[in-house]
Parts: structure tokens; C-alpha cells; sequence
């Protein structure tokens, strides 16, 4: 296509083919549609997941409250191809700043559950309204094909939740008979594994499901739009004046026909229909219009008589009247939040223009601060209760002890009933190696089994160390020290402690460990 050519026939649809054309684009460059969505997806994910790396369902909460600023990459190259421009990944990282621009804090705050979100989406980001002018601007919109915008939210909220079901029972499906891998039954437990397989299917089908719900509201922007700026009527006139430009030049051409009446032979007409008909339409249109008498009387016959002009609403808008009772900086803080927007008077002096700028600035900074501070407040509500609200929490699995630990046998039944009793016997027969590695993997038994310390199989006596500083008191914790040491210089510097040294950690070790003594 080539550029300010459009990818539409622009022409007035129902609400159901609007939206049928916002998914035939989608599926015509669903390329570009994907690389956009699956930086953005990624750039979520590296913000979020190191914050709820043990928690992943709340990242997977953070990217769906998130959707409005994905929703835009989407909007983004739709709105470009629409038009004949590119809309490669390196044209919105270019243009990211003007993507973002304008509407982002409110979508993501009180624009959130908008059930026309899609709808509108394109009056704040692509025509760069904001305040008054956005408002007024989505009131003409959502006059016609509001209704279908609403459906296509709730819809869009069915398809997610359903291709979210269909993807579990999908990969329930593919293992085989007799697999111990559950994905239903895994709910009750949620750990944190299955965790993040919900996240992956989550962003799945938010993946499959959100785009298509951007493009159906794009669909009926456009077709609003239409019916709105007569697209479809300055293109008509357009192809009107050129048949009849195509006309003289045919009259010109041919000397022999200029005394006859000047109508075009029945041959001719479809061959020049077709040759008109072959130049796609550009839009913007280039220079003014300038239809046939005939065409705009047609026109003004056209606005009178059809009923779908004469259609008429009624709006209504929650505003407030004045007692003049209020306090100055009240009734313009009010002003500011519903009154109607009056056009300012050139009368208007300076210092009045600056008091309305800085009141409204007040009034949006409270309004997002009222706004913010309820959705904070709500969502503190769902993390303080969450266990009553049935919320799944990670529940990490049961942890097994090890055997050994670095070589060391520690299981309870490998171990004489008195210890320090077994050890001075191996020291006095000259087995100093083992009598000291009786005393600490009995005590790494002492400390696994009956205290809790959990430590992998491949920890060193380092990592022993630390984790016991944890589950010890002070005195215990220097009698583990000791004994460590002893240990250390033992195995590998072959130090040999002397009887008086041993015979201090055999005293000591009952006191610090307990168990068998």
C-alpha cells in the first residue's frame, strides 16, 4: 500500500461489520500487531517479576490492570497501516513519547473499567484530546455504537476467561493417562511452580484475547468517524468530479463529436469507470472539494429527508448550581470539577485566566489523588483479607532432610545413643578424624531433625554455619562455631586438636545440642 492511501473502503457499516473490519486488519498485519505486544509483555514482565518473584499470581493481577497501556501498541500500529504508513517495531520505539503522551494516567485510573475503553481509546490517544474536549468528544461518539463498544468489552472479558479455561484443559489434556501432573486438583495447593504456569497461561491468553477486543473498537471508531466526516461522501464526489474531467478530455480529444450532444458512448463508460475506479482514494484529501451542482443538491435532499439526521438525544450531565452562600476558593474548586466549560471572553483579564489554569490543575491533582487513594485503599482491603477471600496463596512443598550433608552421614539412626561417650572412645584410639565427625554431623543431625535447620544436601560447613547462627542462642551457637573450626583445621590441615580441646567440645556438646548424650 502506498502512504496516505487507505487500507479501508470507507463507507457506512453496521455495528457487527465495523467491528468485523478492525479484526480483518488485525489479521492482515498481525505481524507488526505481535512484535509491538511482545516488547511491551516483556518490558511488564522485567519490571515486575523481581518484586513478586514468590508471589507470581500478583504480577499476573499487575499486567491485566496494565492492559490500557498495552492496549495502545496495539492501537498504535493499527492507526498507521490504516493509513498506508509503517508501522514497524522501530517506529514505536521512535514514537513511544507521542503514544503515551496524552490519556495514560487516566486510562489506567478512573477510565479503567470504562466499558467503552476501546471505543474511545483512540479519541485521547490518536486525536490528542484531553479534559472538556475529550469528554465532548466521546459523548459524540458513543451517541451511536456505544451499545456495540459495551458488548464488545463484556465480551472481550468471556473470551479471555475462556481461552485462559481452554488453555488448562488443553495442557490437562495432553498428558498422558496415569500422570501425576493435575491441573485442576493443583488449585487447592497452589504452589509456587503452579504459580507461575497460571502467569504463563494468563499472559497467553491475554495474548490471544486483547488485541482482537483493541481492533473491534478501532473497527467502530472508524465507521463513527465515517458517518461523522462523510468520508464516504467526499470520496464519492471526488470520483464524480473526475468522471466528469475524464469526460471533456474525451469531448477534446475527439473534433468530430463537438457538434453533437455531448453524451459519453454507452462502450466507453464502463472502460473509464474502470480506470477511475482502479485509483485508490487518498485521505487526507488533497486540496478542497468542489462536487457537481447536481451531487450537492442531491446532498442537501439527502440531510433533509433521511430520518437518521433528524435523530435527536437527550444528555444529561451532573453539574451544580451556585447558593452564592460558598466561600470563593469553594465555589471555583467546584466550578472546576462540574461546571460546564463556558468559551473564555476576550474581556477575560490575565489574572482571571491564571486562577482558572491553576484551579483546574488543583482539581485534576485532587481528583487523581481521590481516585488513587481509593484504588490504593481497595487493594490494601484485598492483601490484608485476602485469606479470607479465598485468594491463592504459594504454598511452598513439604521440605525433606537430606541423608548427608557434604559426604556426612545425618540420619538419627546412624548415631551411637551417647555421642560424646562414642567420640572419646574413637579419640583415644587414636581415630581423631572420626571422633570429631561424630561430634559434628551429630550435631548437623540434632540441628536438621529436631530444630528445623533446613540445608541442601550439597551445603558446605560455611553454609551449616550461617543457617545454625538462625536457629541457635548465643552459647549454642559458639559451641557449633568451635566445633566447626575444629573440624575444618582437622580435615583439611590435618591439625590434630589436643585431648584438653576435644574434651571441651565433648563437655559442651550435650548443653548446645541436647538429643542423645
Amino acid at each position: 500500500m502506498k502512504p496516505g492511501m487507505l487500507g479501508f473502503v470507507p463507507r457506512t457499516r453496521t455495528a457487527m461489520e465495523s467491528v468485523d473490519l478492525g479484526l480483518s486488519l488485525l489479521q492482515v498485519h498481525w505481524r507488526e500487531v505481535a512484535g509491538v505486544w511482545g516488547l511491551q509483555v516483556l518490558v511488564l514482565l522485567g519490571l515486575v517479576l523481581p518484586f513478586f518473584a514468590r508471589a507470581p499470581l500478583w504480577s499476573l493481577l499487575i499486567i491485566w490492570w496494565l492492559k490500557p497501556w498495552l492496549d495502545r501498541g496495539v492501537l498504535f500500529v493499527l492507526s498507521r497501516v490504516v493509513f498506508g504508513q509503517s508501522a514497524s517495531l522501530w517506529d514505536f520505539l521512535g514514537d513511544w513519547r507521542g503514544v503515551h503522551r496524552t490519556g495514560l494516567v487516566a486510562g489506567l485510573l478512573w477510565r479503567r473499567f470504562s466499558p467503552m475503553r476501546s471505543y474511545v481509546l483512540p479519541v485521547a490517544q490518536l486525536e490528542g484530546l484531553r479534559g472538556g474536549a475529550y469528554h465532548t468528544r466521546a459523548r459524540t461518539l458513543t451517541r451511536q455504537g456505544g451499545g456495540a463498544a459495551f458488548l464488545l468489552t463484556c465480551s472481550g472479558w468471556v473470551f479471555t476467561i475462556l481461552t485462559f479455561i481452554g488453555f488448562l484443559a488443553l495442557v490437562q489434556g495432553m498428558m498422558p493417562p496415569g500422570s501425576r501432573v493435575q491441573v485442576w486438583g493443583r488449585f487447592q495447593s497452589m504452589t509456587l511452580g503452579y504459580q507461575w504456569f497460571l502467569l504463563a497461561s494468563g499472559i497467553v491468553a491475554l495474548t490471544l484475547t486483547e488485541p482482537l477486543f483493541v481492533a473491534g473498537g478501532f473497527g467502530l471508531y472508524l465507521n463513527r468517524r465515517t458517518h461523522l466526516e462523510g468520508w464516504d461522501l467526499e470520496l464519492a464526489f471526488r470520483r464524480l468530479a473526475a468522471r466528469l474531467v475524464l469526460f471533456v478530455i474525451l469531448l477534446l480529444s475527439m473534433p468530430s463529436l463537438r457538434a453533437q450532444q455531448p453524451q459519453p458512448a454507452p462502450a466507453d463508460e464502463p472502460s473509464a469507470k474502470v480506470e477511475v475506479e482502479e485509483q485508490a482514494p487518498t485521505y487526507p484529501p488533497e486540496g478542497p472539494l468542489r462536487p457537481l451542482e447536481e451531487a450537492g443538491l442531491r446532498a442537501q435532499r439527502l440531510l433533509k429527508e433521511d430520518p437518521s439526521f433528524k435523530h435527536t438525544e437527550e444528555v444529561r450531565v451532573l453539574t451544580y448550581e451556585p447558593s452564592g452562600r460558598e466561600p470563593k476558593w469553594l465555589r471555583r474548586l467546584l466550578d472546576a470539577l462540574f461546571a460546564k466549560k463556558e468559551p473564555i471572553q476576550p474581556s477575560e483579564t490575565k489574572s482571571s485566566d491564571f486562577l482558572k489554569v491553576f484551579w483546574d490543575i488543583i482539581a485534576l491533582i485532587g481528583k487523581i489523588l481521590l481516585v488513587g487513594g481509593i484504588l490504593a485503599f481497595v487493594l490494601w482491603l484485598v492483601y490484608r483479607f485476602r485469606h479470607r477471600l479465598g485468594l491463592p496463596m504459594a504454598v511452598e512443598a513439604s521440605w525433606e532432610a537430606p541423608p548427608a550433608v557434604a559426604g556426612l552421614d545425618i540420619r538419627l539412626e546412624s548415631l551411637p545413643p551417647d555421642v560424646p561417650a562414642a567420640a572419646r572412645i574413637l579419640f583415644v584410639q587414636g581415630e581423631a578424624r572420626s571422633a570429631l565427625a561424630l561430634l559434628y554431623r551429630a550435631a548437623l543431625a540434632e540441628l536438621v531433625h529436631r530444630k528445623g535447620m533446613e540445608i541442601p544436601i550439597s551445603a558446605t560447613e560455611g553454609d551449616c554455619l550461617r543457617a545454625a547462627g538462625e536457629h541457635l542462642e548465643a552459647g549454642p551457637a559458639s559451641t557449633f562455631q568451635a566445633l566447626t573450626r575444629t573440624w575444618q583445621r582437622l580435615a583439611y590441615k590435618d591439625e590434630v586438636p589436643s585431648r584438653e580441646g576435644f574434651e571441651t567440645l565433648c563437655e559442651a556438646w550435650p548443653v548446645a545440642f541436647g538429643g542423645r548424650s
